[in-house]
């Protein structure tokens, strides 16, 4: 979320809690709705509700980030079940799984918890029908 506040050039209000020198009041109050729409854009619909009533980009940055590390370790055993219960099902895409197993480790990454490339492998082969075995028995010798 904040990569695209970055992008949309919205980042300030959610940095500053004060209008900055030289930006004109009505200015600032614009960028910061802007600000305040892009992040209910992102939130899930079980946050929002709890948020709408925030219109100061910086508080609400600031709320949701309190909100989320303190759920950090939540979310990262949640994503870890995620990728031990994720399955390849044959004859689904195996380009879509992938990416979805990718997603799950960014995810992760992102939480400072990232998997080394041994266990990202190991992890990946997991979510592997016995259709496969020959290929995850090639990888794995």
């Amino acid at each position: 979320m904040e990569d695209l506040l970055i992008v949309k050039d919205l980042y300030e209000p959610i940095s500053k809690s004060d209008i900055p020198t030289g930006v004109i009041e009505s200015e600032w109050k614009i960028l910061n709705r802007k600000g305040v729409a892009t992040i209910w854009q992102c939130v899930d619909i079980s946050i929002l509700q709890h948020v709408t009533s925030d219109t100061n980009a910086y508080e609400l940055w600031y709320k949701l980030s309190v909100l989320y590390e303190r759920k950090n370790a939540l979310n990262k055993t949640s994503l870890m079940r995620k990728i031990v219960r994720l399955k390849y099902i044959d004859g689904e895409s195996i380009v879509v799984h992938i990416s979805a197993f990718m997603g799950l480790v960014n995810q992760l990454a992102s939480m400072k918890f990232p998997l080394d490339e041994a266990m990202q492998a190991i992890s990946l082969l997991c979510t592997l029908p016995n259709s496969w075995e020959n290929l995850i028995v090639s990888f794995s010798t």
